[in-house]
């Protein structure tokens, strides 16, 4: 299972979320997997849990990620050992994996060189 934790950039209070057998970042919605529930939205550079605004969200174990859109889906990647959400960019072991793309609302993933509608991060 998988537990997400939403902080701020420096220090202050977090917010624990979960757990989830996946999540799924579609556009700039955070659903929890299988067209589930909002987690979190992604604004002005924040991600917002209710009225509550975060810089960060970390996962609290190794994840793998795949993206996915109308075509199908890509090969996973990873395992990352630690995965966070900062400012509409993805990253995996401190490397940038994916980034959500303004307007269009696209997770444009790195080693693929190619944009997708959603993308699903599960714990390994």
């Amino acid at each position: 299972m998988l537990k997400l934790v939403f902080a701020e950039a420096g220090t202050g209070p977090t917010l624990e979320a979960g757990p989830f057998d996946e999540i799924v970042m579609d556009g700039e919605a955070m659903r929890e997997g299988g067209g589930g529930r909002v987690i979190a939205t992604h604004r002005d550079h924040h991600w917002f849990v209710g009225p509550r605004r975060f810089f960060r969200v970390d996962c609290n174990r190794a994840v793998r990620v795949h993206f996915e859109d109308a075509a199908g889906a890509s090969g996973a990647i990873g395992p990352f050992v630690h995965f966070s959400s900062a400012d509409g960019i993805t990253y995996g072991d401190g490397t940038q994996i994916a980034h959500v793309e303004p307007g269009t609302g696209l997770w444009f993933s790195h080693p693929h060189r190619r944009s997708w509608e959603r993308m699903v991060v599960r714990p390994v």
